[in-house]
């Protein structure tokens, strides 16, 4: 459940091409809403006790997989977006003619555009985490260990182990792809980063249609 495919592809887009640091708080914020979504999965089923409905259940893991994909789906496209951004940035900086005043005040406009674009990419982390938790079919897999144990402390328990689990794994995830990427962007130049940028947001993208449309056939995910 932590390493799902769509778990990875979706971490991977946000953290393509980022530092270590930048890349494992992606990953650690994407883990923290992950269990706010779970959370939610789980005192809504402890609500309505639907957990041994099977009819319920199949409905809930057909619309859960639907939701999920079309996310991806539109992250990978966030992120090929944002690829051709910061190239169409990248490039008004290299037609600038040698005046030194004009190219310091277009790269300095640029590199404030950076803090933004690590503000708006830790907010989709976030928001990309809190959907997965609630709306992947198997974040209901994933509570019912919990609402069998109906002990107090052992329902705490659960979840606090859960939660250092995949806020630690995502975030090691996230760093380690966020180094590699970026170390042979600066090897290969432009033309790599590229390339390994569009090739995380194509695989999210992948991942969501494959998803979504399994979640249409009625497969069972997760």
């Amino acid at each position: 459940m932590v390493t799902g495919a769509d778990h990875v592809s979706a971490v991977a887009s946000l953290a393509v091409g980022n530092t270590s640091a930048t890349a494992f708080w992606l990953g650690a914020r994407w883990g923290c809403g992950h269990s706010v979504g779970l959370l939610i999965v789980f005192l809504t089923l402890l609500a309505l006790r639907v957990e041994t409905n099977e009819t319920v259940m199949s409905i809930a893991n057909r619309m859960m997989g639907i939701s999920v994909g079309l996310f991806m789906v539109a992250l990978g496209a966030y992120g090929v977006f944002s690829v051709d951004q910061r190239l169409r940035d990248a490039a008004t900086i290299h037609r600038v003619d040698d005046e030194k005043d004009e190219k310091t005040r277009l790269t300095s406009t640029d590199a404030n555009d950076e803090p933004k674009r690590t503000t708006l990419n830790s907010q989709i982390a976030i928001a990309v985490g809190i959907v997965h938790g609630a709306a992947s079919p198997g974040a209901v897999l994933g509570v019912l260990p919990a609402i069998a144990l109906r002990d107090e402390p052992l329902v705490f328990g659960y979840f606090g182990g859960f939660v250092v689990a995949i806020v630690f794994a995502m975030g090691v995830f996230a760093a380690a792809w966020g180094w590699a990427t970026r170390l042979l962007g600066e090897k290969g130049g432009v033309k790599v980063q590229r390339g390994l940028a569009l090739f995380s947001s194509a695989l999210c993208i992948v991942v969501g249609v494959v998803w979504t449309s399994l979640a249409v056939a009625g497969t069972k995910l997760g």
